[in-house]
């Protein structure tokens, strides 16, 4: 099996550690109740993930991707119950294509996965197992509109911009969110399937007050190991502003992916489209 880690953030609640294609580590999140747990996303699909989680809890597992693209959403097939924003369908299925995950296996997402990887048979037959297995649709988000684990009740709210169908969970209990990629540092912003700068920058201020309205006090995300602030996406929204005002400004990266500028703020940074 894959390289993983397990750890609990607070009351009843896991982060996963996916270490997926070499490209850094990617974060799922383990939420339990009394009758049932919720799995905030699914990595890529290497990881055992019924026999991870359920070393920590025999309750059945929802599964909520938060997105579909490769990192986040391919481990769902696992689950019986698992689900997707309407809006990521057709993300889902690009990204569950055999060429398109080939491809991102042997030449990465941002950058090209080391050379004792590539050269690893292991890896190879990993890479041909998981682009070889069937991915069927997954269950529309849009029809749930709360799930109920058990003495503990999470919600949704669609955050689009990385994505058309990105969604963060709210667990408002614990006064925390779980947005992944939508707002994170480091936001990509130049994919076919993101927002333009000032639909993503009025997205964001939106979220901004969604989370003050109802005191929320943390945020993980979805590629680091820590907690954010709400403070730090004032940092994301002044980056958006300073793309949007200065267009050539920013270091230009190729990626096979597409071609992006990063623009950094604050100490925040943000991919956006050239």
């Amino acid at each position: 099996m894959p390289r993983y880690t397990i750890k609990k953030l607070y009351t009843d609640t896991y982060s996963i550690a996916d270490g997926g294609f070499g490209q850094g580590k990617v974060y799922m999140y383990l939420l339990v109740g009394s009758e049932k747990a919720l799995l905030v996303d699914s990595g890529y699909g290497l990881l055992d993930l019924r026999a991870i989680t359920s070393a920590v809890t025999e309750k059945p597992v929802v599964c909520v991707c938060t997105h579909g693209h490769i990192d986040h959403a391919l481990g769902a097939r696992q689950f019986d119950e698992a689900y997707l924003h309407s809006g990521d369908f057709d993300v889902y299925r690009q990204h569950t294509d055999p060429a398109f995950i080939t491809n991102a296996a042997m030449n990465g997402l941002l950058i090209r996965p080391p050379r004792y990887m590539l050269g690893n048979p292991g890896y190879k037959k990993s890479v041909e197992e998981m682009a070889g297995k069937d991915y069927p649709p997954l269950l529309a988000l849009d029809d749930r509109g709360r799930f109920e684990l058990g003495g503990r009740t999470l919600s949704w709210r669609l955050v689009p911009g990385h994505t058309q169908g990105s969604i963060v969970v709210v667990d408002e209990e614990h006064a925390t969110v779980f947005d992944t990629d939508a707002a994170a540092p480091g936001a990509w912003l130049f994919l076919p399937e993101s927002s333009p700068l000032p639909e993503y920058r009025a997205e964001l201020e939106r979220y901004r007050a969604f989370l003050r309205e109802r005191d929320i006090k943390r945020r993980y995300v979805g590629h680091a190991g820590k907690a954010f602030r709400e403070g730090h996406i004032g940092k994301l929204i002044r980056c958006a502003e300073i793309a949007e005002a200065k267009p050539r400004k920013g270091i230009r990266v190729n990626s096979p992916l597409g071609d992006a500028r990063i623009v950094f703020a604050g100490g925040s940074l943000l991919f956006c489209g050239r």
